[in-house]
């Protein structure tokens, strides 16, 4: 009796340690988090940027500590998971060390001779926040500067900043950007503010679109997978939650958006993508992914659903990164790049053939040699993914006999059990109570598999046929 007792109480563990041994948390991307924050009207700002790559506070804030009006702007520095600059910027897409070749801007053809505002601040040592103006004609640069605040400032300060030397020329497009650190040099310290209000042009009438006085703004959200790091942009473009899914409530989509290259900021398509390893900022040289999830089948497949949408002959690229010690060791993948507009059912097998001890999982709207513009809009869609030795729904099941699939005799007293109706190519499996696989003796035939355990005990026999993934717990008594 105390042996049954025992069996049975082990068995109750192994929901938990089932889901501890996932290495593809939230593979059927059900668990998401929101946030909502404000953003001032025409500009783009550092909100986006600590929701989706630092998970901090937001740090482009709405303050009724004004100067002038009902609301002023204040940026901080924040530190999370990676350091997020507080900024914002009427560019939406502000690549590079040169202002005058960021995109967008606002309209504007009057020759001012500076700029002036309030300001707080409460820069950390070392550190100083700036504002930067660009003006451009045709994408011409006819001026480019950038005012610098430093120190404490507990009050509102005015400053009276004269563009030297002078605008060449009559502009089309004026760039403006606010950041709370000294980013140009590399210098972001956590706790760094800059807070700004009533900023105007001097000598000039003011852009239409230019909101200096920060009164007006709108509210926005955005969606995050769960245990999933993002490969985008700091605006989290193009990763979209979406109830097109194929199981569940939602699925993960990655759309192509409008990127850049080079230290020219060359337009280019940038596909969009989620993992669950990430490339650390400011690595010095080689960058390796890091992080992934404990994992240590050299063989197995991983599966998963998805549907794609290319924009011309563009590709989407499935990653799988293996590491030993924090060492890659091997890796595989693949590409796909035929329309699907219903869910596909996809495997990718693998032998790494080499010890591991964790992986990293990949999926990206485009691979990344694909740049060019006709591929912005390439649409990937992906749902249920998982390995084939960890099926989503990790509970304790009862055997689905609807596939056909039988395991016999159960209980058994030597340990030798029969799986019937698999094919030699469907995947069994033998895990104990702690989610951990047992070096089974497993032979298959042409309709069958026979599966040997030689310890008394009770194991979950896992097997997957063509995508039909079902547990048996089974019992051995012998002594």
């Amino acid at each position: 009796m105390k042996k049954i007792i025992y069996l049975l109480s082990a068995a109750a563990l192994f929901t938990v340690t089932m889901q501890a041994q996932n290495a593809i948390p939230n593979g059927n991307f059900e668990s998401w988090t929101t946030g909502t924050f404000d953003t001032p009207v025409g500009y783009w700002n550092s909100n986006p940027s600590t929701f989706f790559k630092c998970n901090s506070a937001f740090n482009c804030i709405k303050t009724t500590d004004s100067q002038h009006g009902v609301y002023a702007i204040q940026l901080t520095t924040n530190v999370g998971t990676d350091t997020c600059m507080g900024y914002v910027v009427n560019s939406p897409n502000p690549n590079g060390n040169n202002p005058c070749l960021w995109p967008g801007g606002s309209a504007y053809n009057q020759i001012p001779t500076g700029i002036q505002g309030f300001y707080k601040s409460n820069e950390q040592v070392g550190d100083s926040g700036g504002i930067l103006v660009g003006f451009k004609n045709g994408g011409t640069c006819l001026g480019l500067y950038m005012h610098k605040f430093g120190g404490v400032h507990n009050t509102y300060t005015a400053f009276n900043f004269t563009f030297n030397p002078p605008i060449s020329g009559t502009p089309d497009t004026v760039v403006f950007a606010a950041v709370s650190s000294d980013v140009f040099n590399k210098v972001q310290k956590n706790g760094s503010m800059l807070q700004l209000d009533n900023i105007s042009f001097v000598g000039a009438s003011q852009p239409a679109t230019f909101n200096g006085d920060f009164e007006n703004w709108q509210s926005q959200t955005a969606n995050k997978p769960n245990n999933w790091y993002l490969q985008t942009n700091d605006q989290g473009s193009g990763i979209l939650q979406t109830t097109d899914k194929k199981a569940g409530t939602y699925a993960m989509e990655m759309k192509t958006f409008l990127g850049s290259r080079g230290n020219n900021n060359t337009p280019a398509a940038s596909g969009a993508g989620v993992s669950t390893g990430y490339y650390p900022n400011h690595c010095g040289g080689s960058c390796p992914q890091r992080g992934g999830h404990p994992f240590t089948n050299q063989i197995d497949t991983l599966m998963f659903y998805y549907k794609y949408a290319p924009s011309g002959n563009d590709t989407a690229q499935v990653g799988l990164n293996f590491k030993k010690n924090g060492v890659n060791v091997w890796g595989t993948g693949m590409w796909y790049n035929t329309p699907q507009s219903t869910y596909q059912f996809a495997k990718i097998p693998f032998n790494t053939g080499t010890p591991i001890d964790s992986v990293i999982v990949s999926f990206q709207s485009s691979s990344w040699r694909d740049s060019s513009l006709t591929f912005i809009g390439s649409d990937f869609k992906v749902d249920e993914a998982h390995f084939a030795s960890q099926p989503l729904n990790t509970g304790i099941k009862t055997f689905d006999a609807s596939i056909g699939i039988k395991v016999f005799p159960n209980p058994s007293a030597d340990g030798n059990f029969v799986v019937s109706n698999i094919q030699t190519y469907d995947l069994v499996r033998v895990y104990n109570v702690f989610g951990q696989e047992v070096n089974a003796g497993i032979t298959k035939e042409n309709d069958y598999a026979k599966v040997q355990i030689n310890t008394a005990g009770v194991y979950f026999i896992y097997v997957n046929a063509q995508g039909k993934i079902t547990n048996q717990k089974v019992i051995v008594t012998k002594d």
